[in-house]
């Protein structure tokens, strides 16, 4: 958990430092077609989805239960099909690249540099998909602090590279591209050591290639390939809905805000995968009782982390948007951030939850229930992109509805029914749900309170109030929501850390 959450503040900071640098290089214009292309990528991704979003999971419990000739089937049939699935999405993707000036409101001055960079993009989804099958190894082995050493390593190298070309040549966009095809390159070489080291029982084979493998994976992962179509409709399209509906200068002002919210979520999804390999391998052995403490511990920790960055983004947001975007108006970009936070307050603690449905391979009905979701977070955006003239009403409701309906997702939906797919009461989770939501709301009127009598404004003032904060929301935290237990495992765990 340590070594992914460095490897997070490592991206974070490089994050903090580049983006205004690279936005005053290119223009707040420009900077929207980096997000809009990674978008369109992902689009294309959804045909491989279905395959390799359950592939680390039958993997995991068959190497566990050590039925190395099953896991060694499966590895290879998911490899052997990534193949041909490559050259589906490089086909795809060709066609999007040719025609991307058609298909886009694209700046004629810009129209090179974006294809460029949609081109170095496609090189490197083709390879991540034809080596995707060796990151498992550090999953099953749940070493997954190899895999948190290697991507900051991997962003060292991405901010020295971006800071090299940025610095020393005229500015575009394609450089993007150019450090993409750099870190993929590096990631594919540790995936392949890691899976020579961890897991030398695993090789590829066309002999034990299986179809049927293939076809209990896809019935599987058809589901995420569903709850993927429908996260793209509540949260996908965005750039693509601002792009073409509201401008591309509003676009660009969009992908700046949806940054804090998407880099707080990948922090707290990089937490919880922290904890898949446990409830996986928990699973497999039949610990039921060790799994649900895992859970419950889960929760608490996550309450923990979460406290600290919302905290500070509610009570401080503007202060750190004048600093960071002096160019921006920093209560425009408060008011979008929080309206597309209004749900972690409540859902983060519970975001390893979601492991549930992949564990105990029942994803349908999450499947379903996040698809409908998502079509009425679409339906309410698309309508209210024809009733609304002002450009500021459309951001508002871009921004907020996806949130609001992310909230019933989160805290009705996910404790509910992921207790039913484990076989307990339905109430179980939200014990610990209420606990955390008391904790969370303590530690926001504790940090109004200290913004009463400290605003800061400068860097160094906001550094000061962020340690102080931090301090503060870690402590009542800890004190609320944490148990005897918890504290005690987490001090032996610093105490022994090597």
């Amino acid at each position: 958990m340590l070594s992914s959450i460095v490897a997070f503040v490592v991206n974070l900071g490089i994050n903090f430092f580049l983006t205004p640098f690279v936005v005053e290089k290119l223009g707040i214009e420009s900077y929207g077609f980096l997000g809009l292309s990674y978008d369109i990528i992902g689009y294309a991704g959804l045909i491989t989805i279905a395959l390799n979003s359950m592939a680390g999971r039958f993997i995991t419990i068959k190497y566990q239960e050590g039925n190395i000739c099953d896991a060694n089937k499966y590895f290879s049939s998911v490899f052997f099909s990534n193949v041909i699935l490559s050259g589906v999405c490089f086909l795809m993707l060709g066609i999007v690249l040719i025609f991307m000036d058609s298909f886009f409101n694209i700046p004629s001055h810009l129209v090179w540099d974006v294809k460029l960079l949609f081109g170095l993009s496609i090189f490197t989804t083709i390879v991540g998909l034809l080596t995707n099958v060796f990151a498992i190894a550090t999953f099953i082995k749940n070493r997954l602090d190899l895999s948190s050493i290697r991507q900051i390593i991997g962003n060292v190298i991405r901010a020295t590279l971006m800071i090299l070309l940025f610095g020393l040549l005229p500015a575009h966009l394609w450089y993007y591209g150019v450090v993409g095809v750099a870190v993929t390159i590096y990631i594919t070489i540790t995936n392949l050591k890691f899976t020579k080291e961890l897991t030398p029982e695993l090789h590829l084979d066309i002999r034990n290639y299986d179809w049927n493998k293939v076809k209990v994976v896809l019935s599987s992962g058809v589901w995420n390939l569903i709850s993927k179509l429908g996260e793209i409709l509540g949260r996908g399209l965005d750039l693509l809905i601002a792009n073409l509906c509201i401008g591309a200068v509003e676009m660009g002002l969009f992908a700046i805000t949806r940054n804090v919210p998407f880099l707080i979520l990948s922090l707290f999804q990089t937490i919880s995968a922290v904890f898949a390999p446990v409830f996986t391998i928990s699973f497999a052995k039949k610990e039921y009782g060790e799994l649900m403490n895992e859970f419950n511990k889960s929760i608490r920790i996550l309450c923990v982390f979460a406290t600290i960055p919302l905290v500070f983004l509610y009570i401080y947001g503007d202060a750190f948007y004048s600093l960071w975007m002096p160019s921006q108006d920093p209560f425009q970009l408060q008011l979008l951030t929080v309206l597309g936070t209004i749900a972690l307050p409540f859902t983060l603690p519970l975001e390893s939850l979601w492991n549930i449905f992949t564990i105990t391979n029942k994803l349908k009905y999450s499947t379903i229930f996040t698809l409908s979701t998502n079509l009425v977070v679409f339906a309410i955006v698309m309508t209210s992109m024809f009733i609304f003239e002002s450009h500021t009403a459309r951001l508002l409701v871009l921004a907020s509805t996806r949130s609001i309906c992310g909230l019933v997702r989160g805290v009705v939906f996910l404790p509910m029914y992921g207790a039913h797919c484990l076989g307990i009461a339905k109430g179980y989770f939200y014990g610990v749900i209420l606990k955390s939501i008391f904790c969370m709301t303590l530690c926001f009127v504790l940090g109004f309170l200290f913004r009463l009598i400290f605003q800061p404004k400068a860097w160094s003032g906001f550094i000061v109030a962020g340690i102080v904060l931090s301090l503060v929301c870690v402590i009542v935290a800890s004190v609320v929501i944490l148990t005897k237990d918890d504290r005690r495992l987490i001090k032996v765990k610093i105490l022994h850390l090597k």
